[in-house]
């Protein structure tokens, strides 16, 4: 089965091609759409929409995989972004492809094995499945084909990870480096500190019983 993941974005729109058979992953092709930013936008949409339809044409996937609108981005932003991914939508729905949609949570549960993964461990859990020697640029790429994994994994690990648990498949990240650029965050060190004062509380009640 050949898969075309989509990124969409009205500034770039990035896509990677993998080919999933014998449950073990390929990447075929990735790259991104980038429409002349000096051309009115509804013309950015007409070259996202042609350019998309090309890319059919070129690698004749057998099922397409977008990423569901974020919500977390302004409201320009998000606009533009919805009218990106309804030009998107129209090209595939026109070359008749079956179309399915995933969250970023459900990408990062899929490629990573935790909806809450960070972009770093993503883009090294993508670039460690297919082997490649450097991450492909911009980052729009790079999501991309981690959308097209998500659908060839259909929700869960992907091979050589499957049937571990979830401490298990984290320990392995860990060996591997996947943890080395995140940082501490602030947040986890107050709610760890509120636990051991409310841990010393009650151990207090019960002293004094």
């Amino acid at each position: 089965m050949v898969i075309l993941g989509i990124d969409p974005g009205s500034v770039v729109t990035g896509y990677g091609v993998v080919e999933y058979q014998n449950r073990k992953s390929r990447l075929v092709a990735c790259g991104c759409l980038r429409p002349d930013a000096r051309l009115p936008f509804a013309r950015r949409l007409l070259e996202i929409y042609d350019g998309l339809l090309e890319l059919v044409s070129n690698v004749a996937p057998d099922e397409v995989a977008v990423e569901a609108v974020f919500y977390g981005a302004n409201v320009q932003t998000l606009v533009k972004m919805c009218h990106a991914r309804g030009a998107i939508l129209l090209a595939l729905a026109n070359s008749h492809l079956p179309i399915f949609e995933y969250s970023p949570r459900e990408i990062k549960k899929a490629v990573v094995g935790r909806g809450g993964a960070s972009k770093e461990q993503v883009q090294f859990m993508v670039q460690r499945i297919l082997g490649m020697d450097k991450l492909p640029q911009p980052h729009d790429v790079t999501d991309a084909v981690a959308v097209a994994l998500c659908h060839a994994n259909r929700g869960g690990l992907l091979e050589g990870h499957k049937g571990q648990r979830k401490g298990d498949l984290e320990a392995k990240l860990r060996e591997a480096g996947a943890y080395d650029r995140r940082p501490d965050r602030l947040d986890e060190k107050i709610k760890a500190a509120k636990l051991d004062q409310k841990a010393r509380r009650v151990l207090t009640r019960r002293g004094g019983r």
